[in-house]
């Protein structure tokens, strides 16, 4: 379970994720296998459920190629954005 305080964070991190997985055209089910986790948890990491630990996204960036540094840079970007004006 997620912290209320995080959940911005899990719900983006879940959707750009869930985006790069469309992307490659895999199914939940092998990115999971990929990535050696089950479908349901990763499924909760899409969802915005659950935040994947520091191995897991190092998993998900061997296996995958997918760069996390990259969606990190796109999460802060959508935060800024998102920021009201001073």
């Amino acid at each position: 379970m997620v912290k209320e305080e995080n959940k911005p964070f899990a719900e983006l991190l879940g959707k750009l994720l869930k985006r790069r997985r469309i992307e490659m055209d895999m199914t939940q089910a092998e990115f999971a296998w990929i990535t050696k986790m089950s479908e349901e948890g990763y499924g909760r990491i899409e969802r915005g459920e659950s935040i994947p630990t520091s191995l897991t996204l190092s998993r998900i960036h061997n296996n995958t190629g997918i760069s996390i540094d990259r969606i990190f840079q796109e999460i802060d970007r959508i935060k800024k954005a998102n920021q009201p004006e001073e």
